[in-house]
């Protein structure tokens, strides 16, 4: 028996019936295939907004502890300027590494002569900043982040959050005063000149953060060091091994090192995304449940319409099991036919999409985005295995019944 050309004509012999079931499983595939592509495109920007907006590359190196212990004891873990060298120029000659940029992050009063607030800065090298604002991140590398000007001589040009520009009455081209203390507790402060204002994205952070030159960031501080070096890779693909090698390279030539990706240090990525993805998996849940319920009222129908059929195949020697697997395949052609209907639908949708530049401001964002589909083969073939997977449980379980059944009460039986 062809059990495949049979469940064909089964299926076009009850073509209301089948195209019904058929669109449901095409319905909940397309929700599923929209719901998994947003996301992907939310946890792309959020891996962008942490990469380059949040400024963390794709890892981190500091000191031994310094990730648990920094903010409490951070003069504690600052490199001195030898070992600030000596570990860029091992970074910087291999081969994988894009960038290697030493980092400082002070805090301290700022004021505008009037009124006075607490700051925290994060001090950049204009320069590698630059460099990281190009980071290719899902193939995207136009891009238009703040940064500070390459001008050695204007190190005291600041960029602040909107938040403390609006608090302290400040513009763009005002002047504002930090003061800190250096790395042995002195009371140390400097005049800066208001080059940008700007929403961080970040609520947290947004009333008193200053992005600050790394030089200003040294003077202030006094030292010729660094407390962190942020890298970027040439392949982020392979970051977990060219990290391996890298730290064990550093620590190979007397330098103690720790690192941590930018998943681990980005404040918001880890919490979104895992509040997403159970969305996702609830949503799933539920859809295949309907897709499921579906399927199993519809080969109900059909196995309770064809008992006399099915009484006198097994009459003429067709086994119970033939008959369990000639529903099943049935069900899976249905589904399998849903499924595939539903790709050019999403494809389509996803062009649609890229065509209109539809945009949103996704969670922790400064900027608007456009809503886009990133179909991801990860996301979309466990959607089409487990709709056919559904589809076989449905068939399965209305045909067992009628399988176990005597063939004298089938052919017997009056539909």
């Amino acid at each position: 028996m062809n059990y495949l050309n049979f469940a064909l004509r089964n299926i076009r012999r009850h073509r209301k019936r089948s195209l019904v079931t058929i669109f449901t499983i095409c319905l909940g595939f397309t929700a599923l295939g929209i719901i998994g592509g947003i996301l992907n495109n939310i946890f792309s920007r959020l891996k962008e907004q942490a990469i380059v907006t949040e400024k963390l590359g794709h890892f981190t190196i500091a000191k031994p502890d310094f990730f648990e212990k920094g903010k409490i004891n951070p003069e504690e873990y600052l490199w001195d300027e030898e070992e600030l060298k000596g570990i860029l120029g091992i970074l910087k000659e291999s081969p994988d590494v894009e960038l290697a940029t030493p980092r400082l992050n002070l805090f301290g009063i700022a004021s505008n002569g009037e009124s006075s607030t607490i700051f925290i800065t994060e001090a950049i090298v204009p320069e590698d900043d630059h460099q990281l604002i190009k980071t290719n991140v899902d193939g995207r590398t136009d891009r238009k982040d703040i940064s500070l000007e390459l001008d050695r001589a204007k190190s005291t040009n600041v960029a602040i959050g909107s938040e403390l520009s609006s608090n302290l009455g400040l513009k763009k081209g005002d002047y504002l005063t930090l003061l800190t203390t250096t790395k042995d507790g002195i009371a140390n402060a400097a005049d800066v000149d208001i080059n940008e204002v700007y929403n961080t994205g970040n609520p947290a952070n947004n009333d008193k953060f200053v992005l600050s030159n790394f030089y200003l960031a040294q003077e202030l501080y006094d030292t010729k060091g660094a407390e962190r070096i942020v890298v970027t890779l040439k392949d982020p693909e392979n970051r977990t091994a060219v990290q391996e090698k890298i730290m064990a390279k550093l620590n190979n030539s007397g330098y103690k090192v720790e690192s941590r990706t930018w998943d681990q240090l980005s404040l918001t990525y880890g919490k979104v995304k895992t509040m997403f993805s159970v969305i996702f998996r609830v949503l799933t849940i539920i859809i295949t449940i309907i897709v499921l319920l579906t399927l199993l009222n519809t080969m109900q129908m059909a196995v309770t319409e064809r008992t006399r059929e099915i009484g006198t195949i097994r009459a003429i020697g067709v086994l119970r099991k033939d008959i369990v697997k000639l529903f099943c395949i049935e069900g899976i052609v249905m589904g399998v036919i849903g499924c595939l209907v539903a790709l050019p639908i999403l494809f389509l949708i996803a062009f649609v999409l890229k065509t209109l530049n539809v945009t949103f401001i996704p969670p922790v964002a400064s900027v608007e985005v456009p809503i886009l589909l990133i179909l991801k083969p990860a996301k979309i073939v466990p959607v089409f295995v487990l709709f056919c997977v559904a589809s076989l449980v449905s068939s399965f379980l209305a045909s067992r019944k009628i399988a176990r059944q005597k063939v004298v009460t089938s052919l017997s039986q009056i539909n």
